[in-house]
């Protein structure tokens, strides 16, 4: 399996190059490139484009599929600065999708993708036509969280990205899974592409952000919240916080916090409900 599957980029600014994957990419026609309806999934924490390279396959005769490695994970550059906040991500996202002609998106954000997903839906940009959390939260980091990110900037920069990502990913995974092993792997080697100061960055944005349970509460769009029953870094309880009568929530019975990887199949015909 491929460790990006980003095959266009885009310069947000001088020096910031955001790589993504258009599964459109290959139609010159504007029309035909634009017939889809647009879903945009936005990766987690150490990881790239790549943690859709399963989901992708099944979503994308229906859909125009955009999905970015962010900022100084993939293919992506990093940004020169000790913080990226969640407000900035979603900024950036929003100048992306504009930038390449897209008026209207569904976005769906995978942990660290949802939460920026959450700030862009806050900020209320009308590209939204409805949104989605996988295995992600709208709540504030805990006290023994913040904790834990203070610990992984130093681990990051006193042993580097591979020793902090050869510890976190084995997190990420139901250690049940018949595929454990092989998808332990593929998730080691994405995350040793990630630049140290994007993981030290986004450790201090994560730490920082705040509680979004409200966006969800309030929105007017349809929203998706899918849980992995096995999932020991978010709950279920921890994704369904803020949804209400109209959300969709729904738990992945043999996923941990990676469903995309570890049931494509399900978390395919979720979105395909969702999103008609």
């Amino acid at each position: 399996m491929t460790l990006t599957l980003s095959n266009q980029q885009v310069e947000l600014s001088e020096g910031i190059t955001l790589a993504y994957y258009d599964s459109e990419a290959s139609l010159t026609d504007t029309n035909a490139k634009n017939s889809k309806s647009v879903v945009v999934l936005l990766h987690g924490y150490c990881g790239s484009s790549a943690y859709f390279s399963k989901l992708a396959p099944l979503l994308a005769q229906r859909y125009r599929l955009l999905i970015p490695d962010l900022l100084g994970h993939g293919h992506s550059s990093p940004l020169k600065q000790e913080t990226y906040n969640m407000e900035e991500q979603a900024s950036f996202i929003v100048q992306w999708l504009q930038g390449i002609g897209i008026d209207g998106a569904y976005v769906f954000g995978h942990s660290l993708g949802g939460y920026i997903t959450l700030a862009l839906a806050e900020q209320g940009p009308k590209l939204l036509q409805g949104f989605g959390l996988l295995h992600s939260t709208a709540l504030p980091d805990s006290e023994q969280a913040k904790q834990n990110r203070e610990l992984a900037i130093i681990k990051v920069q006193e042993q580097g990205v591979t020793a902090f990502v050869d510890g976190l990913v084995p997190k990420l995974f139901a250690a049940d899974h018949p595929q454990y092993e092989q998808l332990l792997r593929y998730g080691i080697e994405i995350g040793y592409q990630t630049a140290p100061e994007a993981v030290a960055g986004f450790a201090r944005g994560m730490k920082e952000r705040s509680n979004r349970a409200a966006v969800i509460q309030r929105s007017s769009l349809p929203v998706l919240l899918i849980a992995g029953a096995k999932d020991g870094v978010v709950s279920p309880e921890g994704t369904f916080t803020g949804s209400h009568s109209g959300t969709a929530c729904h738990v992945l019975a043999e996923a941990g916090h990676m469903g995309m990887l570890e049931t494509p199949a399900e978390m395919a015909e979720l979105l395909r409900q969702f999103i008609g």
